[in-house]
Parts: C-alpha cells; sequence; structure tokens
C-alpha cells in the first residue's frame, strides 16, 4: 500500500483538478455546454444561486487538503477516505465532460458512481471516525457532509435533464411531469429528513437539499411545482432546526441544573 504521504499529496493534486475544472465550467466555459447554467431547463432546474453551494464545498475542501497534514486526520484520511477522494474527482470529471459534450444519458452512469463513492465516504467518516474536535467537524466531515446532499442533488437533476420535458417559453409540464416533479421532490425531502433523524442531527446535507428546494419555487412558475416544493422546503426546514432547538435545549437544562440542586 501507499505511504500516507503519497495518498495526501495525491489528494492536493486532485482537489487542484477539481477547482480548476469546476471553476472554469462555471466561470470560463461555453454557457450553452454549462451544467451551472441552467443548458438544459426543465420543471426541476433550480434557481442559479443554489449552485454557489460549490463554492462552499471547494473552500471546505481546501481547508480538508491542509487539515490532513495534520496528525489528527492521520486515521481518518488514510483508513477512512484514502483514494476515495481521488475517485470523487475522477468521477466528477467525466461527469461534467459528458454533460458539456450533451451526452446527458451518458453521465448518467458517472453522476451515480460519483454518488456512491462520496456515500462511501460519507458514511465511513460519519459512523467509523465521528468527529472529536472542531477541527475534524469542519474540516473532515462538514465538506462531505455537503458534498453528498449536493452529489445527490446532481444526481436527481442529472435524471431529469437525460429524461423529462424540457422546459420552453410559455409552455407547461405535462401530467407525467408533474408527478415525477413531485416525486422527484418528496425523494430530496425524505433525504433531507433522514439525515437529521437517521444520521445523528447532520443538518449539513439537508440544508444543501433545502436551499435546493426552494431554488426549484424560486425558479419554476407552474403553481403546484412551485408550492409543492415551498412545503417540502419548509417541512425540511423544521427538521433542520429540530436538533438546534434541542441542542439549545439540553444546554440550558445543563445550566440550570446545578441551581436546581
Amino acid at each position: 500500500m501507499a505511504p500516507p504521504i503519497v495518498v495526501k499529496i495525491v489528494n492536493v493534486f486532485a482537489f487542484i483538478f477539481l477547482l480548476g475544472y469546476n471553476s472554469y465550467a462555471g466561470l470560463f466555459g461555453e454557457p450553452d455546454n454549462s451544467p451551472y447554467h441552467n443548458t438544459h431547463p426543465n420543471y426541476f432546474t433550480p434557481a442559479c444561486f443554489v449552485y454557489g453551494v460549490w463554492a462552499l464545498i471547494h473552500v471546505l475542501l481546501l481547508g480538508f487538503v491542509i487539515y490532513q497534514f495534520f496528525p489528527a486526520a492521520n486515521e481518518v484520511v488514510y483508513d477512512g477516505i484514502h483514494w476515495h477522494f481521488l475517485s470523487i474527482n475522477v468521477w466528477n470529471s467525466v461527469w461534467l465532460f459528458a454533460y458539456e459534450t450533451n451526452h446527458t444519458i451518458l453521465a448518467i452512469i458517472p453522476i451515480l458512481f460519483l454518488l456512491g463513492q462520496v456515500s462511501y465516504v460519507y458514511g465511513t467518516i460519519k459512523f467509523r471516525y465521528p468527529a472529536q474536535t472542531w477541527g475534524e467537524t469542519l474540516w473532515i466531515h462538514a465538506p462531505f457532509s455537503l458534498f453528498h446532499g449536493w452529489a445527490f442533488v446532481l444526481t436527481i437533476l442529472s435524471l431529469f435533464v437525460a429524461f423529462s420535458q424540457e422546459k420552453v417559453d410559455d409552455g407547461s409540464p405535462s401530467i407525467l411531469t408533474k408527478i415525477l416533479v413531485f416525486f422527484g421532490l418528496a425523494v430530496l425531502e425524505s433525504v433531507a429528513v433522514g439525515y437529521i433523524e437517521k444520521c445523528k442531527g447532520d443538518i449539513t446535507g439537508a440544508i444543501v437539499i433545502d436551499l435546493t428546494l426552494y431554488g426549484i419555487a424560486v425558479e419554476q412558475d407552474d403553481p403546484f411545482i412551485r408550492w409543492t416544493a415551498i412545503i417540502f422546503g419548509v417541512i425540511t426546514s423544521f427538521h433542520i432546526l429540530k436538533p438546534i432547538v434541542n441542542m439549545f435545549l439540553h444546554r440550558r437544562r445543563e445550566e440550570g441544573a446545578p441551581l436546581l440542586g
């Protein structure tokens, strides 16, 4: 097996490539080809501000590739993440290339592999290497939690780009399209709730999905789609607030216990 320093150096170059390719596609590439410019508008497309999540993910991943050189990160990076970060970057690049060259159906394959790799890393660090410090929370768990939520969003978006009805000016969605959008929104909301209920109150990935739900509501004009997205967004927001409120109440009880005793 490769020494830990080799894995970490490869992670640095993988991040540089990820940052460069995504930045080029979003800022300098052809707007008609980039997935970050709503090039294939459909009735599941969110508003452009949602894609700002990528910027935050890149900032946190920059922190990750720096933090990985600290001794506290050795075990989780080498034994947990290992080569999977490189694999994530490879599949992201393949998906982006397929999308930019208008192979939207073929793009489903790499985005599913990307989701699988991010899911593996997310599950590994979440359940096998729980955060012990704020550094681990911010620079290891947060970026991959955000990335996991975002990868799930991109997967659903890619499926709609490949197979759903295209949105045109003065057009309206068919009944089938409305049904598919409803199920797509329901899946996103269910995943967001799963972050809260099944993943120890992980609000990071849920926030990404919640932002996407509100972004869809902003972008879409059809009343059924807009209000469905808003309702699911509000439900998700309440679930996000739940662990925050519980944590606040728990601290209040701890502070009040000595006084009552």
